[in-house]
């Protein structure tokens, strides 16, 4: 047990700088949002909170793999195979994320031209 726990520690370390980060975003989102609620700030919030979520499901990553070929006994290519589908789930909640953030900063940048274009 004790070396699971050590596995997540360093899954927990090495993930703390993105978890930080992507905690202080969805803060600065929560206040944008309370100020002027437009669909970009929406947008933002929903896709840090997908990259957070990305990166919790990360800190267990190298415990599972160990967990389940020690503990429960099964075979390494059947270990793998329910990594990779863990890792393609994981993919998948970042990519997500990643597209929300990516379409928050395209309105946003479309709202400021906009503008600019209404003022000219």
């Amino acid at each position: 047990m004790e070396v699971y726990t050590h596995m997540v520690l360093g899954g927990l370390v090495s993930s703390a700088p993105s978890l930080v980060g992507w905690i202080v975003a969805i803060v600065l989102a929560t206040i944008m949002l309370r100020r002027r609620g437009s669909r970009a700030e929406r947008f933002l919030l929903i896709g840090a909170s997908l990259m957070l979520v990305q990166s919790i499901i990360a800190v267990p990553s190298a415990a599972i793999g160990t967990w389940l070929m020690i503990d429960r006994g099964m075979p390494s290519v059947k270990a793998a195979s329910v990594l990779s589908i863990y890792s393609l789930i994981r993919g998948c909640i970042g990519l997500g994320g990643i597209i929300c953030l990516v379409y928050a900063y395209w309105a946003r940048f479309k709202m400021k031209t906009d503008q600019r274009l209404k003022v000219q």
